[in-house]
């Protein structure tokens, strides 16, 4: 009997807790000390502001967990996943780590779930090192004498203002607002944002911090107004205040073109706006790292996930995989490739081992995931793409070729 696809989050966090508890107390100590299995441990911010990507984040990387156990895991062996609920706080992230860390049979890989969690993680990392990556893409971790042990999967938030204003450039923009939520999130590439865009000719007219939720949005709007820019670039936000502003700019007849980043670049969300408030995102862009899962015809890796999942849910997957989960897994994907570059060396799978393995990656072909052959450097990818969401069809489609920072 197939299992139901089924993304109700009381339903999907009770099975989830059972899951996790199963992980914990239910592997006999004897084979928890031989280390038959890679122990790949994370926070999941599976209650609080972030719960609906968390949950969907979680279902779809225990699928692939699944998917890669069914083809030989890594190197021969299995993944067994671990994780814990963050709510999305980075002090309960870190007690999860801890707790991970203090295991018999210890994680070879650590996930985390925010940038507050990565920095406020390193101290212990220097500790009780282990490679470790997450959703946080904070350009303060792309340095490893800092951060030896962290990398990111894409690129920096500085890398995709960037590749953002390179576009902009590209299109004769010549004055630009950010706009910005006050978050730790939020205001990591403003400054460099605003360097990089007067290297470019490109006068940033405007800079409006607002609450990452609950913002007064027409208030801003009227800062907007004022300074009338070309285009604005929205950070920091992932569910809310980005369409307020979109929509409020559009009710007030302006023309500004609006660009966001990953966060704020889901499909789901700008559906959900659509359906409900109108086409008003008609053209609203931005980067991501990431091909959208509709595109799989060009990405094999995303090829082999989606025959998985129709084999396993059939009619009741739906076809799309969200670019939350794709972040996710793309950054699991890089740990079991650098596993596997150190198994084949013939070296102690350990953090530093890893790590060595992580910074000799270079030009490896990702499946699809992104455009251009994959190289890190600094622990992180300097690349990504400019989409456009159509309202027409609910697609974002590419509008730039692949752009590297």
């Amino acid at each position: 009997m197939r299992k139901k696809f089924n993304l109700n989050r009381r339903s999907f966090l009770k099975s989830s807790a059972a899951l996790t508890g199963a992980f914990a107390f239910g592997v006999p100590n004897i084979i928890k000390a031989e280390s038959k299995s890679w122990v790949m441990a994370s926070s999941f911010p599976l209650t609080g502001p972030f719960a609906a990507a968390g949950s969907m984040g979680l279902k779809d990387y225990l699928d692939w967990v699944e998917m890669t156990n069914s083809t030989g895991g890594i190197a021969g062996k299995k993944i067994k996943p671990v994780y814990e609920d963050s709510a999305y706080v980075p002090s309960k992230s870190l007690a999860n780590f801890k707790k991970a860390m203090s295991a018999d049979d210890k994680p070879v890989f650590y996930g985390g779930d925010s940038t507050g969690f990565m920095k406020l993680v390193t101290p212990e990392l220097n500790r009780t090192p282990v490679l470790c990556g997450g959703t946080s893409f904070s350009s303060e971790l792309a340095d490893p004498k800092t951060h030896p042990y962290q990398f990111i999967s894409g690129p920096t938030y500085n890398s995709m203002f960037d590749i953002l204003l390179q576009y902009i450039k590209s299109k004769g923009g010549k004055k630009l607002a950010f706009i910005y939520s006050d978050t730790e999130f939020g205001k990591d590439p403003i400054e460099h944002g605003v360097k990089k865009a007067k290297s470019l000719g490109i006068d940033v007219v405007l800079k409006e911090v607002t609450k990452p939720a609950g913002a007064e949005v027409m208030t801003h709007i009227s800062s907007l107004r004022r300074a009338d820019p070309e285009y604005a670039i929205l950070h920091g936000y992932v569910t809310g205040v980005w369409p307020q502003i979109i929509g409020g700019a559009r009710k007030a007849k302006m023309s500004t073109k609006f660009l966001g980043t990953f966060w704020g670049m889901e499909k789901i969300i700008a559906d959900a706006v659509t359906k409900q408030s109108g086409p008003f995102l008609e053209g609203y862009s931005g980067v991501t790292p990431y091909r959208y899962f509709y595109e799989a015809k060009e990405a094999p890796s995303y090829g082999k996930f989606f025959a998985f999942l129709k084999s396993k849910y059939g009619d009741e997957f739906p076809g799309y995989v969200s670019t939350w989960s794709v972040q996710i897994m793309f950054t699991y994907e890089i740990a079991k490739l650098a596993i596997e570059k150190t198994v084949n060396a013939d070296k102690e799978v350990n953090a530093k081992n890893l790590v060595e393995s992580l910074e000799s990656i270079k030009n490896w072909d990702s499946g699809g995931y992104m455009g251009k052959p994959v190289s890190i450097e600094n622990h992180a990818i300097a690349q990504g793409r400019v989409y456009s969401y159509k309202t027409s069809n609910g697609l974002f489609l590419p509008i730039s070729d692949w752009i590297t920072a």
